[in-house]
């Protein structure tokens, strides 16, 4: 049998739970080590990074990735009885934190997001029986994390970072936006130009400006009113909800989320007053400048702001995102990685992970993010934590809060 037998009850709560279970269980196997990846997502997690990159080079390679969801594989958890109910627990060792707790009438459960690399003890009780196995997660990153309603979720934890030590699971989360932008309404091409015929266009801010520029010099328009921001309507309302009020409860219960940090433009935002995840959750709204923007006054500036927010062990766990959790997004993880001390390579997969929703798989993007990467190596030091170390100086953060920082969030 596959599974330890226990006598008597394992909780006060299975009082409830009467008639002879006769528990049996069946899946996962004692001490198996189970998949939370897809098997292209594996493959991506495993592969050389030579062959990785590849994804950025055209849309065949893009294909590869956008053919998977960002959401982990569920974990089946399986056993036999004749019980109406059963009481199914999964704790993750050695720290016996409860990952997962609920009275169910199958014979059968999901879970999933579970922390990598680690070892998990499940449980199935009923009536007088209580039968305990254990299974292992693959360590194989990144940690995808299920927040349902949005996408493109996962933990920046179990990257290796200075001297061979992993960043922490459970503490920083990197996400699209838990809710959709507010409602705005653009000019399209025709209005665009008909606008300039009048003579209004140059007369409509800079964008505007910019525009009429742009038609005087013969340059392109694209059909792609929002591009340009040139706004007809201005936004009424927030944007709608993505989550559940339902899975809202379940985040804030399995992640603990404490602070929600918005990197959105305030018209993203319109009408907004907090988090999508409740009044429990501190929303710290960071209008933010991505890529090499990061590194311009302006840009360090917001990112004193944004690394405030770290800064404060009050906070954790974090969920940090734009609206697609690829660039602004992707400039924060990159930042944040760099002075944990996470390799260039490593720092480039995690960005390329995006790809497994279809977005950042392409030459732009590897043009743009490269050259973030390279400003942050014009800093001086020898390594890339080196030099993140000294943009974090610039920033006016101390070397004690370097340290700091570090030890909170890098496993010792």
């Amino acid at each position: 049998m596959n599974g330890k037998r226990i006598g008597g009850f394992c909780v006060a709560a299975l009082s409830v739970l009467s008639l002879p279970a006769q528990i049996e269980l069946v899946a996962p196997a004692s001490n198996a080590v189970v998949r939370q990846l897809h098997s292209v997502q594996r493959q991506f997690a495993k592969a050389p990074w030579a062959d990785c990159e590849k994804c950025f080079d055209g849309a065949k390679n893009a294909k590869w990735l956008r053919s998977r969801s960002s959401t982990p594989v569920p974990i089946k958890l399986q056993w036999k009885g004749g019980a109406k109910e059963y009481l199914v627990t999964v704790r993750r060792l050695p720290d016996g934190k409860v990952a997962f707790a609920q009275v169910v009438a199958t014979n059968c459960v999901a879970v999933d997001s579970l922390d990598i690399g680690t070892e998990w003890e499940w449980t199935v009780a009923a009536s007088n029986e209580c039968l305990v196995s254990r299974f292992r997660t693959e360590p194989y990153l990144p940690r995808l994390v299920r927040m349902t309603g949005t996408e493109n979720c996962r933990d920046i934890g179990g990257r290796r970072g200075l001297n061979g030590r992993r960043i922490r699971q459970g503490l920083v989360y990197r996400t699209a936006g838990l809710n959709s932008n507010a409602p705005i309404e653009y000019y399209n091409r025709d209005e665009i130009f008909e606008l300039d015929k009048k003579g209004e266009l140059e007369k409509m801010g800079s964008t505007g400006l910019d525009l009429h520029k742009k038609i005087a010099k013969g340059e392109h328009i694209s059909s792609h009113a929002s591009k340009y921001r040139l706004v007809k309507r201005k936004c009424f309302a927030p944007g709608r909800r993505r989550i559940s009020a339902g899975e809202v409860t379940r985040i804030l219960s399995f992640y603990g989320i404490r602070s929600d940090i918005d990197l959105r433009r305030d018209d993203e935002c319109y009408g907004m007053t907090g988090s999508p995840l409740g009044p429990s959750v501190k929303w710290f709204h960071i209008p933010y400048s991505g890529y090499s923007g990061a590194f311009t006054d302006n840009g360090r500036a917001i990112n004193k702001k944004v690394f405030d927010v770290f800064m404060d062990g009050n906070n954790y766990p974090i969920v940090f995102h734009c609206i697609g959790g690829a660039d602004r997004t992707g400039t924060v993880a990159m930042i944040l990685e760099a002075l944990l001390g996470v390799s260039e390579e490593e720092i480039w997969r995690d960005y390329l992970t995006t790809g497994f929703m279809g977005v950042v798989s392409d030459p732009r993007h590897k043009k743009t993010f490269g050259a973030a990467l390279n400003c942050l190596k014009e800093y001086p030091g020898e390594t890339l934590a080196d030099k993140a170390e000294a943009y974090f100086l610039k920033l006016g953060f101390t070397k004690d809060d370097v340290r700091l920082l570090r030890e909170r969030l890098l496993e010792r």
